[in-house]
């Protein structure tokens, strides 16, 4: 048997996955890092801006990471829910002027629920009031 008749075998969502995987890597990406260049955990945003009226933004940048547990892909901007293992999550914003088209295809087309993700930008408010990172990168 061959690898890629082992791969055949393979569930679909488990090919999806090696895709994506093979994608990242093959753009230079590094897909299991040892660090991540974290600034705050997501409990410290939410203990730091606890205050922010919707549409503010606070000025600040930080970079966070969590797992995404929930997607939504608009054409110029997506919104995620990222978790921290305590359970805390923040909702991570990423639109096309901010992070530039081929990183919002990257994210469109590469992360999916479950996904271990960091975002570095500005904390705000969504329009709606929700605390939110602004994403410059991913």
């Amino acid at each position: 048997m061959s690898d890629d008749d082992a791969i055949d075998d393979l569930p679909e969502q488990m090919q999806i996955r090696r895709e994506k995987r093979r994608r990242l890597l093959d753009s230079g990406r590094d897909v299991y890092p040892v660090t991540v260049p974290l600034t705050h955990t997501i409990e410290q945003v939410r203990a730091d801006f606890p205050d922010v009226g919707p549409g503010e933004m606070t000025g600040t940048e930080v970079t966070v990471a969590g797992r995404v547990l929930f997607i939504r892909n608009t054409g110029k901007l997506c919104f995620a829910s990222l978790r921290s293992g305590a359970g805390t999550p923040v909702q991570a914003m990423l639109s096309l002027d901010r992070v530039g088209e081929q990183a919002l295809a990257d994210w469109k087309a590469d992360v999916d629920l479950g996904d271990h993700v960091w975002v570095r930008g500005e904390v705000g408010a969504s329009k709606r009031g929700e605390l939110s990172i602004f994403a410059a990168e991913w």
